[in-house]
């Protein structure tokens, strides 16, 4: 995954939509089961890089807190094919086994 960023008519609470980076990263999974082969099959890497490193951190714990990432190096994050799962299942409301 590479380059995901909420409009700023998105935050706070006056947000016209909810949930909008979790539905693209849920999508970015669902995308993961249906391309990917092999042991690749449900995986998402992206990397989180910040102009600030305090704000580096706290975006990368909010992604663990959030979506289940985890850390893979130094700005590295995965989200496992379980965590993929249940973003499919909370934001898409599709069942991912179609796959």
């Amino acid at each position: 995954m590479a380059f995901i960023e909420v409009a700023p008519h998105n935050f706070g609470k006056e947000k016209q939509y909810e949930n909008v980076a979790a539905c693209l990263i849920a999508f970015a999974c669902r995308l993961s089961f249906m391309h990917a082969s092999d042991h690749y099959k449900g995986w998402l890497a992206f990397d989180v890089i910040e102009a600030e490193k305090e704000n580096e951190i706290k975006l990368m714990a909010n992604y663990s807190k959030k979506y289940g990432a985890l850390k893979f190096g130094e700005t590295t994050m995965v989200i496992p094919p379980a965590g993929g799962k249940k973003l499919i299942d909370e934001f898409l409301n599709f069942n991912y086994e179609n796959y």
